[in-house]
């Protein structure tokens, strides 16, 4: 059975990947901005800060707390349900919009009171632009004569056929007018410089909410290569058709007055658990940051892993061959050189980190998401080898950084070495997962006890995953 202080340990290493703001902005009299060791003079500059994403209220309370009074105006689109006090009285102002991380017509209103914004300033101001994942979503302006519903079905015929993030951005960036890096192009300021928290594996600048502020590289024809490779050209809109047959004017990006800036990614979550790991008296081994792939495949590899340190653990292989075991995984972003200080690892029980962004096979009518999928599938396949591992207790959590897993209410779930076995009299696990209701499973399972319900954290870089191997 799954302990109430394992369970504790689990939680408290997942609250460790909430935003922990670093020290990006330092300004001793507000005249002298730096950001990530560029420097700014503000002396005789309007301050104005526009940001669209699921941190990016948390990002903008910082910026009040340090700018103040030197603020214009400030406008930020957040997810619906997610608006906190912790704001200063400043002249920004929070709008809510796109309900369960979809396009709709508030998220809509604010991104064109951000279009007004940045059209109208001048020389004398200072834009600054707070992205984060979930941005998209809440800046989804349209070009004209495309309504929000024409784009919205577009897109969600894409991604129902199996296209990828590149592909569903780059068709977004061509028919939107803000993303794209039109946000920046727009923009009358002197100077334009976005914080960015990446929500992508490898932190593409030109996907992160569909780069609002960098320079759009793609093939204009592209976009619609895309839509006719999934079947759609025939079904496309007249106002969409309009868009894509335009000839894009030629304007030069201002690269010297536009800068983009990483200051959040998901090696700074995986780090924070390493950290968290430690002080819990857990051996930490960060294994990767970039891991994608489909669900079941990526809980096949994981048992695969679990099962190699198991052994390693119980002196059945050796550094060698475990070495060789994890360089044969296929796992993204694995990397085993972390063998090299493994001098103490039999002394603790282990933690091993992973993060990254997963996707599942929709093939049901259930309720749920990547992560719970994900701790559900893994439990499932360790059941399957559990004989093996009979010296050790094994627990996995699966949970998005944002606090939301697919349309529900719950960031992820916990899945251990015996959740098969303690359910199968009461519940079919294969019924749950062949029908993509992981959500549901947890629900019913020890009374929604192994989920993980955070809320909005207001923040986003990705999911994080823990294996933690304990012995008996």
């Amino acid at each position: 059975m799954i302990s109430n202080a394992t369970t504790n340990n689990i939680l408290k290493l997942q609250n460790q990947n909430r935003l922990r703001p670093k020290s990006l902005w330092q300004s001793p009299i507000t005249q002298n901005l730096k950001l990530c060791d560029e420097n700014y003079d503000l002396k005789n500059k309007n301050v104005y800060v526009v940001g669209t994403g699921k941190a990016a209220q948390n990002m903008a309370v910082e910026v009040e707390k340090l700018l103040s009074t030197k603020i214009t105006e400030g406008i930020i689109s957040i997810p619906k349900g997610s608006l906190h006090q912790n704001s200063v009285k400043t002249n920004i102002s929070y709008y809510e919009g796109a309900k369960d991380n979809l396009p709709d017509e508030e998220a809509m209103i604010t991104a064109k009171k951000i279009e007004h914004l940045v059209t109208n300033l001048g020389k004398d101001d200072f834009l600054l632009v707070l992205i984060s994942g979930g941005g998209s979503a809440l800046l989804p302006l349209p070009i004209e004569p495309i309504s929000l519903s024409e784009k919205t079905k577009l897109i969600k015929q894409l991604a129902h056929s199996g296209a990828d993030i590149k592909e569903l951005n780059t068709v977004r960036k061509r028919i939107s007018a803000l993303k794209g890096g039109q946000l920046a192009l727009k923009s009358k300021a002197n100077r334009t410089v976005a914080l960015i928290l990446s929500d992508i594996v490898g932190d593409p600048l030109d996907l992160i909410a569909s780069g609002p502020t960098t320079e759009n590289t793609d093939n204009p024809q592209e976009a619609l290569n895309i839509i006719k490779k999934y079947n759609l050209f025939d079904n496309l809109s007249q106002s969409i058709l309009t868009v894509l047959n335009q000839q894009d004017q030629q304007i030069l990006f201002p690269k010297e007055i536009v800068k983009n800036f990483v200051i959040g990614s998901n090696k700074l979550s995986t780090e924070a658990a390493a950290t968290e790991a430690e002080a819990l008296n857990y051996f930490p081994i960060q294994l990767s940051n970039i891991v994608t792939g489909n669900v079941k495949d990526v809980a096949l590899e994981y048992a695969n892993l679990t099962k190699a340190f198991c052994n390693f653990l119980s002196n059945k292989i050796n550094a060698a061959t475990l070495k060789n075991i994890v360089d044969n995984l296929n796992i993204p972003g694995l990397d085993s050189i972390f063998i090299n200080s493994l001098d103490s690892i039999r002394e603790k029980d282990i933690c091993l980190i992973l993060g990254g962004e997963i996707t599942v096979e929709v093939k049901g009518n259930g309720q749920g998401g990547r992560n719970q999928q994900l701790a559900l599938q893994f439990s499932y396949y360790l059941n399957e080898i559990k004989h093996e591992l009979n010296n050790f207790d094994v627990y996995f959590l699966s949970a998005g950084t944002d606090g939301i897993d697919g349309p529900t209410d719950a960031a992820g779930a916990i899945g251990y070495l015996n959740l098969i076995s303690d359910c199968e009299t009461e519940l079919d696990v294969n019924s749950f997962l062949n029908n993509n209701d992981s959500y549901n499973f947890y629900k019913k399972f020890k009374n929604g006890s192994l989920h993980i319900i955070t809320g909005h954290t207001n923040t986003n870089v990705m999911d994080i995953h823990l294996i933690i191997i304990k012995r008996h």
